[in-house]
């Protein structure tokens, strides 16, 4: 069963994006977080923040992006990067791994280039 994918925001250079359920969802870099008005060539996101809970003390999920797991998280939590964001395999899409059970991830993006011509902002700070 894949999980769901649910947009929460989404402008030119900032992005907030919902995964929930069991099995995996995929953070499509040229597709989810792009705007109907964007056109995309090689897009580049940086993850800004993590807040997931899951369903009980047995479930976890993992972030991993290019095939490199980047996050394991269990019960719940939020990482905020203060002043920066991670910017590995930045031009991977973003895929999400339920284990045992089912939970919630909500990730904070900056889109850093490749969506269009637009003025981008620092890769680490929202302005």
């Amino acid at each position: 069963m894949a999980a769901t994918v649910s947009v929460l925001k989404l402008t030119q250079t900032h992005g907030v994006v919902k995964v929930r359920g069991t099995g995996q969802g995929t953070i499509g870099l040229a597709s989810t977080l792009k705007k109907d008005t964007e056109s995309t060539t090689s897009p580049v996101v940086n993850i800004k923040s993590i807040s997931w809970s899951m369903e009980d003390t047995a479930a976890s999920a993992k972030i991993t992006r290019g095939g490199t797991d980047i996050f394991y998280m269990c019960n719940w939590g939020h990482l905020d990067f203060l002043g920066f964001a991670d910017n590995e395999e930045n031009d991977e899409d973003i895929v999400i791994q339920f284990s045992n059970g089912k939970g919630t991830i909500i990730l904070e993006m900056l889109k850093v280039s490749g969506y269009g011509p637009q003025q981008h902002q620092d890769q680490g700070a929202l302005g």
